[in-house]
């Protein structure tokens, strides 16, 4: 065992609770529960999940938000919140606290208040509640009224009784849900809580909820219980959507200092943002640490108690130094847990670490309505289905294309026990891995992957055939009885005058073509805007032709905000619901409402999408037992569908 990481990978405490790190599982909804939306609980799955982090060498696992109660509250339903709210709900919980103390892990619930303004499916024997009047977040048109003082006590009790039903599961400490917009929080923001009686007005006022829940809270659980308190730094809302601002962090500075010293908070667990954009609560790969670091900053050099870092930290090494400077004592990681459940085991042991690409694919699925998946681990929520087990009968597979799926797929192919060869047509793996990392906010970590892939390889047994095109011959030389086609896609050229002047956006991302001056890309989806945050990084002015109505039209919900932010900071020039026509020379000839306009350019890329050409899919079908086609080859989507395919694929083989 190799520690290389001092104290962050050494035992510490939060009040009297000894964790065996100082690394923490950020709160996360998967949506893993079971039951409907009334009664959902802890799931046999959700349990998996949780014990797979713990034996990675997680010390204090955070569950995602937990309700203290439905009565008055039923709030998010969209999210699905497990509810703890009596006294049979207390077995299913005990098995995750059983489950992570197997692996000297501890655990610890987010409880939360409910919703509050955040109130969604509104039904109207359930009226939102909120600290004052005011619309709520996801439909404005419906109110929010203010709570009742008997509805308040009702809150306080019922939120207690929660913690001490925790508690007798064996859950080791207590997340008192303070920030992230929910209920405590808007008693907290001057945005939300206009009340004018003692729950409201001054700051002293307006933490008399919290006081008072942590006070009924230490009645329940006793003294020593260790409680956490989960607070905004600064909410960040948008101008307009209140009157009044929101937290900042000098005011959570004065919330923190008040607990300490009534002694009512053992460590802090820190936030930022808001869910109206959800930028920082949950930061992309477009999003830095600046602000989040400027704000934790003060408010370490503020208070006594530890305090619990939750952002874009994913550098074991920069967890570190931040300790050793005394910026942090723990830290809270999310994203990178659903990557890698092993990566605190692996970096104590100075192994390869499958990095989170920040891409937001595991927020993007949630937001479907679906259960939480992550883009490259295939997995996440599958633990349930145990290790992968030895093949009855070992097969001769071949897998064609050393893309992300059909990396995917070697490995796991070759971890049943099967021989596996890797035909790759270029001089190198990764795919379109280098086309999606050219733009700066997205290098690292899609580098980063790109090297775990290399590594996974090297030790394993595949045969890796680079500059070797896979044809049905070669396929035939190696007496498959499996193939597995993860070929990928090539850019789709339109039959356009003058398209052979063009060069396409893969050429330019890759360097394999030059274009300055003046360009013009065709195309406005994400592959296309990317490319023009690349150009106008380089000098070039952009214009971005695009035929819908609107670009990135094929982002994610979850991260197209940013990503417009991006675009916008480039300077380039968007024409909507505009058509190539013909490309010239120093030129390009569209169609905007029916009239034809030029565009004077340098040069033009195309951005148009991809399509799949080959036909060895159909030509293995008389000559091989077993041929898939997964990941672009069968349809162009995103990288989750070609390693999920690849996984599923091979884990069955």
């Amino acid at each position: 065992m190799r520690n290389t990481y001092g104290e962050l990978l050494k035992p510490a405490k939060i009040g009297n609770m000894q964790l065996k790190n100082r690394i923490c599982m950020a709160p996360m909804d998967f949506k893993y529960f079971s039951g409907n939306e009334e009664d959902s609980s802890m799931s046999y799955r959700q349990v998996k999940t949780f014990e797979a982090r713990a034996k990675g060498g997680c010390g204090l696992i955070f569950t995602c938000a937990t309700q203290a109660e439905r009565e008055i509250m039923p709030y998010p339903r969209l999210m699905q919140f497990p509810v703890i709210d009596c006294d049979e709900r207390v077995k299913e919980f005990a098995e995750a606290a059983d489950a992570v103390h197997v692996y000297g892990a501890k655990i610890a619930c987010e409880l939360t208040m409910g919703s509050g303004r955040y109130a969604d499916k509104v039904e109207d024997k359930y009226p939102p509640l909120a600290p004052s009047d005011c619309d709520t977040q996801y439909d404005p048109s419906i109110k929010a009224r203010a709570m009742t003082k008997a509805e308040i006590r009702h809150m306080i009790r019922t939120y207690a009784e929660a913690a001490g039903r925790l508690k007798t599961a064996g859950f080791d400490a207590l997340l008192v849900m303070g920030g992230g917009g929910y209920l405590i929080n808007q008693f907290l923001s001057p945005a939300w809580n206009q009340r004018t009686d003692e729950y409201g007005g001054s700051l002293e006022k307006r933490m008399t909820f919290l006081i008072e829940t942590l006070q009924e809270v230490k009645k329940v659980v006793g003294e020593d219980y260790p409680l956490i308190v989960s607070l905004n730094m600064d909410d960040l809302l948008p101008e307009g959507v209140s009157v009044q601002r929101g937290m900042i962090v000098e005011e959570t500075i004065a919330v923190a200092q008040t607990l300490e010293r009534m002694n009512l908070a053992d460590a802090f667990h820190l936030r930022i943002g808001n869910y109206y954009d959800q930028e920082y609560i949950v930061p992309s790969a477009y999003v830095t640490n600046d602000i989040y670091m400027e704000n934790f900053r003060k408010f370490k050099q503020a208070v006594t108690k530890p305090v619990i870092f939750e952002n874009k930290l994913s550098d074991p090494a920069e967890m570190q130094n931040l300790l050793e400077n005394h910026v942090l004592d723990f830290v809270s990681v999310g994203r990178k847990w659903i990557a890698d459940p092993e990566w605190v085991n692996k970096a104590l042991h100075n192994k390869p670490v499958k990095p989170c690409l920040r891409c937001n694919y595991c927020l993007h699925t949630l937001w479907m309505g679906k259960c939480t998946s992550c883009a490259i681990n295939p997995e996440h929520g599958k633990e349930f289905e145990g290790e992968i087990q030895p093949a009855a009968k070992k097969k001769n597979v071949v897998v064609v294309g050393a893309g992300p799926g059909g990396i995917q797929a070697a490995l796991t192919a070759e971890k049943r026990g099967h021989r596996v060869t890797l035909f790759e047509k270029t001089n190198k793996i990764g795919g379109k891995l280098d086309i999606v990392a050219a733009p700066s906010y997205k290098k690292e970590q899609y580098e980063e992957y790109l090297q775990y892939l290399r590594s996974c390889l090297n030790e394993s047994n595949v045969m890796v055939c680079l500059e070797t095109e896979a044809t049905e011959d070669v396929i035939q030389e190696c007496q498959a009885d499996a193939v597995i086609i993860a070929a990928g896609a090539e850019p789709i050229i339109p039959p356009i005058k003058g398209i052979e002047k063009t060069v396409t956006a893969d050429e330019v991302l890759r360097k394999e073509k030059s274009v300055a001056g003046t360009v013009a890309i065709i195309g406005g989806g994400l592959v296309g805007c990317e490319t023009a945050h690349v150009l106008s990084a380089q000098g070039c002015k952009v214009h971005i032709v695009e035929m819908q109505d609107d670009v990135l039209k094929d982002a994610s919900y979850v991260t197209r905000h940013s990503q417009l932010k991006v675009l916008k900071e480039t300077g380039a020039v968007v024409h909507k619901n505009t058509k190539l026509i013909e490309v010239k020379d120093q030129e390009i000839i569209v169609e905007v409402n029916g009239k034809n306009e030029t565009i004077s350019v340098d040069d033009t890329i195309l951005a148009v999408g991809y399509r799949n050409s080959s036909s060895l899919y159909d030509g293995l079908q008389n000559c091989v037992e077993e041929v898939y086609q997964i990941g672009d080859f069968r349809q162009t989507r995103k990288i989750a569908d070609a390693v999920t395919e690849g996984y599923r694929i091979a884990r069955n083989l």
